[in-house]
């Protein structure tokens, strides 16, 4: 009866495995190590084997190893690679096309993303920004008074790093109109490009946050009379070949441009007369300039004057510098703002107040 019970091969319940044989039958009776189990006789995993003869013995079950060969054909977790990593693409994003340039239609001028009229605004009279000290604008000009400036500065501005004292000295004298942009007519004299560009680059630092505009002038475009309707600044980086001529022929533009309220700069690096292009215009009087030596301290003598704003004293300035003999003496409307530390206190950076 037991022995037909064989075909039922194993069976496994619950934690219970079973293993079965024909050879597990002796004589109609399971042999030695089996047991009767639901009619069949079989090895139990969880059971000893008894010999009968007061020796029991631990049955093991071998298990396949994850290193075994016999494959028993469910996947070792340990053999199965993790999955790829999700790859999330970051986001695409597309700027918003930039606003077009502002076009104003004369006489409306682009000021601060709106057109405005600038006839008689004294908050921006004849500019975006220049500002009428009278409070009186008529036809895009203010009326009473309004002096300019002529500065003359005696260090190679292409060679300044930015932030330095030396800069600054260029940027309070570039800053002095109060427009926004700032309008510079910007003439070469005889420089090269890459001086002329470092220096505007100082310039442009020197400003904070306004816009500053930079237009190279020819020759002629200094006969202008009318400078000031379309400028705030007539910057010279150099003299050129003949400056006291080209002095006397801009004399008359260049007074009408400083008494109105313009900005003049002359910068002196030491290969141009300087000095003889400020002198051929007659408003400012300078005799020579002298080269000085590497290393040469600055002392800020008129702490209190614009271009004189902030500046740290002493300082030195980095490439060439020149000092200027036979100035125009100091007074109400001459300041020596920059002068050598040395006994000799030659003057370096000359403000002049144009009434």
């Amino acid at each position: 009866m037991r022995t037909q019970n064989l075909v039922f091969g194993c069976v496994v319940v619950g934690v219970f495995l079973y293993a079965c044989s024909t050879d597990s039958v002796v004589g109609g009776e399971c042999r030695s190590g089996y047991s009767e189990r639901d009619g069949i006789c079989a090895i139990v995993a969880a059971s000893n084997v008894d010999h009968g003869n007061g020796t029991v013995t631990p049955v093991t079950i071998p298990t396949t190893s994850p290193s075994s060969s016999v494959d028993s054909g469910i996947p070792n977790p340990a053999d199965i690679p993790p999955p790829p990593p999700v790859v999330v693409p970051p986001p695409v994003i597309i700027p918003p096309p930039p606003d077009p340039p502002l076009v104003c239609t004369a006489p409306l001028v682009a000021c601060h993303g709106d057109c405005i009229p600038v006839d008689d605004d004294p908050l921006n009279c004849g500019a975006c920004g220049r500002v009428c000290a009278s409070n009186i604008c008529v036809a895009g000009t203010c009326q009473g008074a309004t002096p300019g400036d002529i500065v003359v500065i005696g260090h190679d501005m292409s060679q300044a790093r930015t932030g330095s004292v030396q800069a600054k000295v260029l940027g309070n004298a570039v800053g002095i109109p109060t427009t926004d942009p700032i309008r510079v007519l910007s003439y070469a004299g005889g420089e090269s490009a890459a001086v002329v560009s470092a220096t505007r680059t100082v310039a442009a630092a020197g400003i904070g946050s306004r816009t500053i505009i930079f237009t190279p002038a020819t020759d002629a475009a200094l006969d202008d009379t009318d400078l000031f309707a379309t400028y705030d600044v007539v910057l010279f980086h150099g003299a050129g070949t003949t400056p006291f001529a080209m002095g006397q022929r801009w004399a008359t533009p260049l007074s009408r441009f400083t008494k109105a309220g313009g900005v003049l700069i002359a910068l002196d690096r030491g290969d141009t007369d300087v000095p003889a292009l400020v002198r051929g215009t007659g408003l400012l009087t300078l005799g020579g300039h002298t080269a000085l030596p590497a290393a040469t301290q600055f002392a800020v003598t008129s702490a209190y004057d614009v271009v004189g704003y902030a500046l740290l004293s002493p300082y030195v300035a980095m490439g060439t510098s020149d000092a200027f003999t036979g100035a125009e003496a100091m007074s109400s409307d001459v300041s020596w703002v920059v002068r050598t530390a040395d006994v000799a206190a030659l003057p370096v950076a000359i403000h002049k107040i144009a009434r």
